[in-house]
Parts: structure tokens; C-alpha cells; sequence
């Protein structure tokens, strides 16, 4: 298929008419490891780069947008952003994340023989769903959260379980009591709801354009594979199945293969 861009302008309007102005804006400020990345513009619709990474400004509310992020072992430094024949450098900071303690049930941190083959089934099921992202913009507006109660636990913080096996936290946990109803942060299809080993009760939301929303540890299904849902739809009841310490919800964010800072994303349309 041959992709096609276009730089929209308004009548006799050329972009060096505006040299104080930049074609393209972005949110957070400032953009850091970890972080999603919203980028703006009124006059750029179609294909850009950023990190390595395709990425397509397709109409918004208030003209083009296109979700990118940063990975969490990124260095800061300035990136440039290439559309078209020009180049804009984006500038990243670092963010140093918190370490935390956890201790699980042994079961989670070395597996029985029995359930190994599980797991590596599991592994490769989600590795799938993750390839599997429909390359059209499922998803519209701001992204919103799946639940009314507060944080628990934050995205990067580096994780010692049972004082050894030592991971990153790729998402954020919402303190949600059992039964705790959760929804859609915005429109996709169900890419998975299924009950897995360590993330318990998962749904998987493929919001297009390699964009996913994770929800984990869930009791109760309300949708199946295949369903189309739109933003605050519900999804599911809250659980502690899986890898938990209690009752919560764990909300994740994943772009093009890196998992990124959810809370963040919540706020980039008000940024």
C-alpha cells in the first residue's frame, strides 16, 4: 500500500510565513524516559519519525495528532522529530524512578514445573496479540481512566519480589476495593480477556495504530475477544488474581513495543 502525505496550509499561507512558529507542538513538558508523547499540529497531516519509529499525524478535534513515547531506558538528549523534508528536535529529560519492596506468594516467583508450560504459552499468546494491532486509529480524544479510585503503586518503579528477583513495575496500580467496576480508557477492539498466570484476569484493548491498554489482576469479564468498545465502556470487575499483594487494578500503556507512564497520558490533552 503507498502511503501518502500532505501538507495541509491555509490559502496563500506557506510555512516560512511563520518563522516564529513552530509547525508542530507536544506534550508533556518536558518530554521525558518513559513518557507518551502527544504531538499537534494544524498544517501537518501524514507521516513523521521519531526515534527510530513510524509514526502518522491523522485528524483530531483540533486539527492533526499522533501518539509516540519515549522508552524508560532512553538518555536524555535531543531527538529529532522528521517529517516531510524537515527535521524539529524534541528534547528529553530524565525522570529517576523510586524502588519498592513487594513479597508474593513463592508460586510467583519460581514457578512449579506443572504450570511452566502455561507460562510460556501465555508468553507467546500475548506476544502475538501485541503483533496484532490494526494499523487504522481506533481511538479518539483523550485517553481516560478505567477507574474513579486512587493510585496504589507507579509506573517505573524498580521492583525487588521476596528480596531477589528484581523487575521494572510497567504499569499503574489503582487501589480498586473487589468488584470495583473498570472501563475503557477509550475506543478499540478486544484484543484478549483471558485468565493468565501472572496477570490474572487480563483484557487486552488494541486502540490501533500499536497502541494498547493492559488491565490486569480482574475478577469478572463483562466483554470477550473481538468485541469493539468505546471509551468508558466497562470492561470488568477488579480482582487480585495473579501476582498481587491485594485487591487492585493494574493499568498499562503500551506503544510500539514500550511500555509507558499511564497517568501521564491520562493528562496530555489538558497539558
Amino acid at each position: 500500500m503507498t502511503r501518502r502525505c500532505a501538507l495541509l496550509l491555509p490559502l496563500g499561507a506557506t510555512l516560512a510565513a511563520q518563522p516564529a512558529e513552530s509547525p508542530i507542538s507536544w506534550s508533556p513538558h518536558p518530554v521525558f524516559n518513559g513518557a507518551p508523547v502527544l504531538f499537534r499540529s494544524k498544517i501537518w497531516s501524514g507521516p513523521a519519525t521519531w526515534l527510530d519509529k513510524e509514526i502518522e499525524f491523522r485528524p483530531d478535534a483540533d486539527g492533526f495528532t499522533a501518539l509516540a513515547g519515549v522508552d524508560l531506558k532512553r538518555a536524555p538528549g535531543n531527538y529529532p522529530l522528521t517529517f516531510g523534508s524537515r527535521t524539529l528536535d524534541i528534547p528529553v529529560t530524565a525522570r529517576t524512578y523510586r524502588t519498592s519492596v513487594i513479597t508474593v506468594a513463592p508460586k510467583f516467583i519460581d514457578p512449579p514445573q506443572e504450570v511452566q508450560a502455561r507460562i510460556a504459552e501465555e508468553s507467546a499468546t500475548k506476544l502475538k496479540v501485541f503483533k496484532s494491532s490494526v494499523p487504522e486509529r481506533l481511538w479518539q480524544g483523550a485517553f481516560t481512566a478505567p477507574s474513579n479510585t486512587r493510585y496504589a503503586s507507579s509506573f517505573g518503579v524498580r521492583r525487588t519480589y521476596n528480596g531477589k528477583t528484581q523487575s521494572v513495575h510497567q504499569g499503574l496500580d489503582y487501589s480498586a476495593a473487589l468488584g470495583t467496576e473498570i472501563r475503557a480508557a477509550n475506543a478499540g477492539r478486544i484484543a484478549l480477556a483471558a485468565k493468565m498466570y501472572f496477570e490474572g484476569g487480563f483484557i487486552v484493548i488494541d486502540h490501533g495504530e500499536s497502541i494498547f491498554t493492559l488491565y490486569m489482576h480482574l475478577s469478572d469479564f463483562l466483554v470477550k475477544g473481538g468485541d469493539t468498545v468505546e471509551k468508558g465502556a466497562p470492561l470488568a470487575k477488579s480482582g487480585a488474581s495473579g501476582r498481587v499483594t491485594g485487591p487492585h487494578l493494574h493499568f498499562a500503556v503500551r506503544w510500539q513495543g514500550l511500555y509507558l507512564e499511564p497517568s501521564t497520558l491520562l493528562r496530555l490533552w489538558s497539558a
